[in-house]
């Protein structure tokens, strides 16, 4: 396994509680995977410095977490089928 970092950007659309959900949901894909998540924090929601889906803010949150390389294909496929989100990026934390 891999340690990875990710950003993600959700909609502004969602309140407290809404982005509550889609963090254990994220959560829950990369347990689903075989992944194990180290650490989540919250950035809070901040202007984009270009519109994404028309949107021109977003609420950002980072996760850490290890899983197989050959498996984050796999959890960026389900994250870009989630309304919710935005936009994510996920990237090897190097040792």
């Amino acid at each position: 396994m891999s340690d990875y970092e990710m950003v993600t950007l959700l909609h502004p659309r969602l309140d407290d509680e809404g982005v509550q959900k889609v963090s254990q949901w994220v959560q829950e894909r990369i347990s689903s995977l075989g992944g194990e998540v180290v650490a989540q924090t919250p950035w809070g929601r901040r202007t984009l410095a270009f519109p994404i889906a028309k949107q021109t803010e977003a609420t950002y949150i980072q996760v850490d977490f290890r899983l197989d390389g050959n498996k984050i294909e796999e959890l960026n496929r389900a994250m870009r089928f989630n309304e919710d989100i935005l936009r994510q990026l996920a990237v090897r934390k190097h040792s």
